[in-house]
């Protein structure tokens, strides 16, 4: 079974991560390229709920800052249950991640009407098959007139949580879990 974590892999020298037999802790995550779009899954009361989810900020190899709507059942569920896995493509690597989730600000100081989660990866896996390459990953394009824009604001405020407090916690500015 190809998508089972366990599944054998090989190792193809220059193309970023190192194939793994398994998850493991210790596996950073890779630099993400512009407009990358991640798959967020929480856990439901009827199994794993998947999301798209394109406001990402890379703390460092075992953390993320993602922008969720505040709106969105999907906080809920990660507030009820912090467990999350997470999928990342794009030319040349495909890593899937499983970890913990915590708001660390509501509403995200600079773009009120998203929250900013904190992922801590505690184990990551390179998810590509030894006979396919990925070209490339999730892409749209915004279509709105003012969601490029907006977009821009909130990729810059989620970046201003992570340099007010490195560890990824929350910002000077924001409250975990408050209004």
């Amino acid at each position: 079974d190809r998508d089972r974590p366990g599944s054998p892999r090989g190792h193809r020298p220059g193309r970023g991560l190192t194939r793994l037999s398994a998850p493991r802790q210790g596996v950073t995550l890779p630099a993400l390229p512009a407009g990358q779009v991640a798959v967020l899954a929480t856990v439901g009361a009827d199994g794993p709920v998947p999301i798209p989810v394109s406001a990402i900020h890379r703390v460092d190899g075992q953390r993320l800052l993602l922008a969720l709507g505040r709106r969105r059942a999907t906080l809920t569920r990660l507030r009820a249950e912090p467990r999350v896995g997470l999928s990342l493509s794009g030319p040349a690597f495909s890593v899937s991640a499983v970890g913990r989730a915590r708001v660390v600000a509501d509403p995200l100081p600079g773009a009120a009407h998203v929250a900013a989660v904190l992922v801590q990866v505690s184990a990551a896996w390179d998810a590509r098959g030894a006979a396919a390459e990925v070209v490339a990953g999730i892409a749209w394009r915004w279509t709105a007139p003012d969601a490029a824009d907006r977009h821009a604001r909130v990729l810059h405020a989620l970046s201003g949580v992570a340099l007010a407090d490195p560890r990824g916690g929350p910002s000077p500015r924001g409250s975990a879990g408050g209004g």
